[in-house]
């Protein structure tokens, strides 16, 4: 076994000769990383200095001997998903680079220069051409007369490698590829959609971002076999739970209390138990202790030098220092700020309207939103205009983060800063002995984190929403229904089930399979199979084509006439269930225009692509009126 610790830049090494490239088996699942852990390592590189450890690639060199100028394959056994990742971050950049050097290219020589040279490397971490291969030399294939290896090549599982390829024919850096069908809907093309958005515009910031990712930090352990890797692989992953950042800044602030302030350890242990009470969750416990110090840094009594913010990577060193400073205060604080957070998060509250607010906070996934409600619920009454300001300001933010959450507008990693801004412009306002007034504070935020434009809202929503993003999809369909629930019904459509999975799902009403039903094929397209397909390809994802059932396994792919009238033998309220669209259920009886008529998905005698063009069109419109921002008009 050989462990080395290594950079980016050396890992996938472009240096004169380099012959080593990081090969998934093909027997490895394929690409399964989502938005949640795109952001997080795009924040990683972006938040922290140079360097930044991001974890160990365990790979499987088979090959003791090769003849002389065969390439090195290794055979990637656990980090498939960070390369993977990497790789279409800098594919994206590739093409933006690109795109810069033929449309706005850089007057400065050196910056031109400096530009193609940046291409070049890209384009040499990703693939390599080969000008003297071997006769069917493992891990090669051919683009005309070329013979080219992927520097890393995910698995071939579900259309995965295709996928790679055709992404990096699109970056530029392979000659156009084939594009699979249902390419847009997979894990991989939305991946790279996302940095497409996310990656700085101009020249200078995607250098610095590729001058961060070659300077991460791998440890690379190589073994000569695969029962080595997975006996390695089980054996650095059932070592136990590490001790988390809560947990070391626990026994910093303990030992602290009873070095220094002559506190016993049991006396703080308590204290500490019941501060943990209330945050039982350890993700939640770690993005406390970042909202905390980011929400009250402005105090002198917080700041810290050089830390304008907190990382995960900073977050020991800052609480490390403002426990050597003052561990009581700390503590003190501390303690009062994770009950008024675990009230946040846990909707904990009398007033109905606050309660709920918050409910859909969560719901929405709004994370970064609970730092600066820690900074206002923890204000004094008279640090606020009236008692209302706090149920404005929720009601306010889910709508905020519906639009943002759907469009990923203002991009995650610059939200945190804006709320920062925002909070200091707050403690200066209330240090003039000014109240917080609920209208001069949506201002304050749309103008450090100004959401999507009504027509950018719009135009997402009209896209494929739920492949690029089925939370919110699920998320506005259930907000769109629960606005119209009749008294006589009225499903908990948060439900979850005893394994805690969600019982009422999204369904798509044109199936989403890739063997579309013959009655779908007639139905969308008179019998034209490659049509349909094509039909299906465009149309599936479209909010106008889903809806909500509990009982989505009964629906699946049955024509559609049937999907409509689906009923079973159950009761409710003295009422036999019909499970299909004609339900009651609002989402199932909206109607929509087309043409001349109305329909619904209860009563449309047929469902093709002009059904689900109107039916999207009013369930987008419906959409953006409920989330209409303070000062919008319709």
């Amino acid at each position: 076994m050989q462990a080395h610790q290594m950079s980016f830049s050396k890992l996938i090494n472009v240096d004169q000769g380099a012959r080593e490239h990081f090969h998934v088996p093909k027997y490895q699942r394929e690409y399964t990383w989502k938005q949640a852990q795109w952001e997080q390592l795009l924040n990683d590189i972006e938040d922290n200095d140079g360097g930044y450890f991001v974890g160990t690639i365990i790979c499987v060199n088979e090959s003791d001997t090769l003849p002389s100028g065969a390439e090195i394959l290794y055979q990637v056994v656990d980090g498939q998903q960070r390369l993977t990742t990497l790789s279409l971050l800098l594919a994206v950049i590739h093409a933006r680079l690109l795109q810069l050097l033929n449309e706005e290219p850089p007057d400065d020589e050196d910056d031109l220069n400096e530009l193609k040279t940046a291409i070049n490397n890209i384009r040499a971490k990703l693939v390599k051409r080969k000008k003297d291969p071997l006769p069917n030399e493992p891990g090669s294939f051919q683009i005309g007369r070329h013979t080219y290896f992927l520097r890393v090549q995910p698995s071939g599982q579900n259309h995965n490698l295709e996928d790679y390829r055709y992404l990096l024919g699109q970056a530029g850096v392979l000659d156009q590829q084939t594009k699979v069908q249902y390419h847009g809907n997979r894990i991989l093309a939305r991946a790279y959609g996302f940095f497409e958005k996310q990656i700085p515009p101009a020249l200078q910031g995607l250098l610095g971002l590729l001058e961060k990712i070659n300077q991460l930090l791998f440890v690379q352990i190589t073994v000569g076999s695969q029962a080595d890797a997975f006996t390695l692989f089980e054996s650095l992953n059932n070592r136990g739970v590490p001790l988390s950042a809560m947990d070391i800044i626990k026994n910093k602030m303990l030992a602290q209390m009873e070095r220094k302030h002559e506190v016993s350890v049991d006396e703080s242990f308590e204290r500490w138990q019941r501060l943990i009470e209330a945050l039982p969750e350890l993700g939640v416990q770690e993005r406390f202790l970042r909202h905390f110090y980011n929400a009250f840094k402005h105090r002198p009594e917080i700041k810290v030098e050089r830390a304008s913010r907190v990382f995960r990577s900073q977050i020991i060193r800052v609480y490390e220092t403002l426990i050597e400073r003052d561990a009581p205060l700390l503590f003190d604080e501390l303690e009062s700020c994770a009950k008024i957070y675990g009230d946040l998060i846990q909707a904990n509250y009398k007033s109905k309207k606050l309660a709920a607010g918050l409910s859909e906070l969560e719901r929405i996934n709004a994370a970064p939103a609970y730092m600066i409600l820690l900074y206002l619920f923890s204000l004094p009454e008279n640090h606020l205009e009236d008692a209302q300001v706090l149920e404005q300001v929720v009601s306010f933010l889910c709508k905020y983060f519906v639009r943002r959450n759907v469009t990923d507008t203002p991009p995650t990693r610059e939200i945190d800063q804006a709320f920062i801004d925002v909070i200091e412009e707050c403690a200066r306002r209330t240090s003039a002995r000014k109240p917080i007034q609920f209208d001069w504070f949506v201002k304050l935020v749309m103008k450090h984190a100004r959401p999507a434009s009504i027509d950018q809202f719009r135009e997402v929503l009209s896209g494929n929403i739920y492949a690029h993003n089925g939370a919110m999809a699920r998320y506005v369909l259930i907000q769109l229904d629960e606005q119209q629930h009749s008294r006589e019904y009225k499903p908990d459509l948060w439900n979850r089930d005893e394994k805690g999975r969600y019982i009422w799902t999204v369904e798509h009403v044109l199936p989403q399979t890739e063997k579309l039903p013959p009655a779908w094929v007639q139905m969308l397209a008179e019998g034209d199979r490659q049509r349909a397909l094509e039909l299906q390809d465009e149309w599936v994802h479209k909010l106008g084509n889903l809806t909500l059932s509990g009982f989505n396994s009964d629906l699946a792919i049955s024509p559609f006439e049937k999907k409509q009238k689906l009923a079973k033998d159950r009761s409710f309220l003295g009422h036999k269930i019909n499970i299909g669209y004609q339900n009651g259920l609002y989402l199932n009886s909206l109607e929509f225009r087309m043409g001349k008529g109305k329909h619904s998905l209860a009563t449309a005698p047929f469902w093709n692509e002009n059904m689900i063009q109107a039916r999207t069109e009013r369930l987008v419109e419906l959409v953006v009126k409920a989330n209409l921002l303070p000062g919008e008009g319709n």
